[in-house]
């Protein structure tokens, strides 16, 4: 479960701040706007603890896994 939220968290983040940078336009590259630190970091979110990649390979063999095996 923790993995999951960790992923669908992460996506989400990247994906709102792709739209914010959109809204802000130039003034996303600014130093003046915290867009800017948050399009520069909003990244490492999906790579952090093992790519998107990875955790859904993980999610899905923990679904996938018989019942009383661990």
């Amino acid at each position: 479960e923790a993995g999951m939220a960790k992923l669908i968290a992460s996506e989400y983040c990247a994906e709102v701040t792709q739209e914010a940078f959109r809204i802000h336009g130039g003034y996303g590259y600014s130093k003046e706007y915290e867009i800017e630190r948050l399009m520069r970091e909003a990244p490492f979110l999906l790579i952090g603890e093992g790519t998107s990649e990875i955790q859904k390979t993980i999610i899905s063999r923990g679904l996938l896994r018989k019942p009383g095996r661990s």
